[in-house]
């Protein structure tokens, strides 16, 4: 996904270099059309998924070394519709403000939830600034009242730039977590992002990372966006995109999966290709990839476009199977620019017994000012039918939600 703070290549660049950043001097644009699909659903049948997140740089601002877009990928004004029941599929729809806002995190871009020792864990991007921060985790016991961010990886690995951490993805692996970040190379042109690993006995931390980066496809302009996904037989799978957009080229990326060790340490066999761009609202760019099983059928959630753009939203394709091949069921985006912000995305899912919710940041046009915006946190209900996922009415995750047990791994 397209972060705020530094990174995809392509992704964050200041106003300047731009990844995704870039000083916007254009008034803001509209809302685009919202694609959701019908009718209610009953009786998920869930297998474990993860959410996400991303932002940083100067000033929670962007990969340094991309260049901004052009406003012809800017996205196509709409009117807002109130919400109301889902339309029947394909229907556009565009809801005026589809997410309740997140109190918890501290760079609140690329945001992911999980639950662990009875209380929710929201990772997002890191934080530059006085006091810098990794990888900031806040925990809730009632998803209203959050506890002040701490850093999960204090200490960086050799490989990684500090001040370029962003994306995490959190899993446990029997009696040890794992957690998977997105970092800068250091000292390496041009600037490339890699897909980190690091482990601990604790959930918040802390984290002690490998030495060496577990994803980083060089010859394809670095790796991000890392998400474990757990297949109902049990079978982990590690989620990416790779970088092509680095530099702000117009190269199309590419969304990956790879089975996962066991204890969640290395990659088995070969990576398989999911999708790439191939609707004209995603532009050149398909990133943030999470998966979800609902009734036997695997869905992909994804973010598309230049991530500080208002044609930036999120996207849901049907898979054959963790290993893909995925393709879009509609051309219009899941979520797209409402009254709550421009660009929503860096999405990422989380369900236990009770339903499917997606977390997302949106981005928030200050035009003519330079990119230096709010990313906050949203949540939304998910529901499913056979046609693919919509954004649906549902209570926030509770405190009661909480005794339900996560899905983790049995010890290996």
């Amino acid at each position: 996904m397209q972060k705020d703070q530094t990174g995809d290549a392509g992704k964050r660049a200041t106003a300047a270099t731009g990844r995704g950043y870039g000083v916007r001097a254009r008034a803001r644009i509209a809302l685009a059309v919202v694609a959701l699909t019908g009718l209610g659903t009953a009786g998920l049948s869930l297998s474990p998924s993860g959410a996400r997140a991303a932002d940083q740089q100067a000033s929670h601002s962007g990969k340094p070394g991309l260049l901004a877009p052009s406003a012809a990928l800017f996205a196509t004004p709409s009117a807002l519709l109130t919400p109301s029941a889902p339309p029947a599929p394909w229907a556009p729809h565009a809801p005026a403000a589809p997410g309740t806002l997140v109190s918890g995190g501290a760079d609140q871009s690329d945001p992911f939830l999980t639950v662990a020792s009875g209380r929710y864990l929201l990772l997002t991007s890191g934080g530059t600034g006085s006091q810098p921060v990794n990888v900031p985790v806040a925990t809730s016991t009632d998803f209203v009242h959050w506890t002040d961010p701490v850093d999960a990886l204090p200490v960086l690995p050799a490989w990684a730039q500090p001040g370029f951490t962003w994306a995490p993805d959190l899993h446990r692996f029997g009696s040890r977590f794992a957690l998977y970040f997105t970092a800068m190379l250091k000292s390496h042109a041009p600037q490339t992002e890699c897909i980190g690993s690091a482990f601990a006995g604790s959930p918040t931390g802390p984290f002690t990372a490998q030495p060496r980066p577990i994803i980083c496809q060089i010859d394809q302009g670095g790796s991000i966006d890392p998400r474990v996904f757990v297949n109902s037989d049990g079978t982990p799978w590690m989620l990416w995109k790779s970088d092509q957009n680095i530099g702000g080229s117009p190269t199309p990326t590419k969304m990956w999966s790879q089975r996962l060790s066991p204890g969640g340490a290395a990659l088995l066999g070969r990576p398989s290709f999911l999708m790439a761009p191939d609707e004209p609202w995603q532009g050149t760019i398909v990133e943030a990839p999470d998966m979800v099983e609902v009734r036997g059928t695997y869905w992909v959630i994804y973010s598309a476009n230049w991530y500080n753009q208002p044609a930036y939203g999120v996207g849901a394709a049907r898979c054959a199977a963790p290993a893909g091949p995925c393709r879009d069921q509609t051309p219009n985006p899941l979520l797209a620019s409402n009254s709550q912000g421009e660009g929503p995305g860096e999405a990422s899912a989380f369900h236990d017994d009770t339903g499917v919710w997606m977390l997302y940041s949106p981005w928030r046009s200050l035009a003519p000012k330079p990119d230096f915006p709010p990313r906050p946190v949203y949540i939304t209900r998910l529901d499913f039918t056979p046609q693919g996922p919509y954004l649906a009415p549902g209570p926030l995750p509770s405190a009661a939600d909480l005794l339900g047990r996560p899905f983790w791994l049995p010890a290996s």
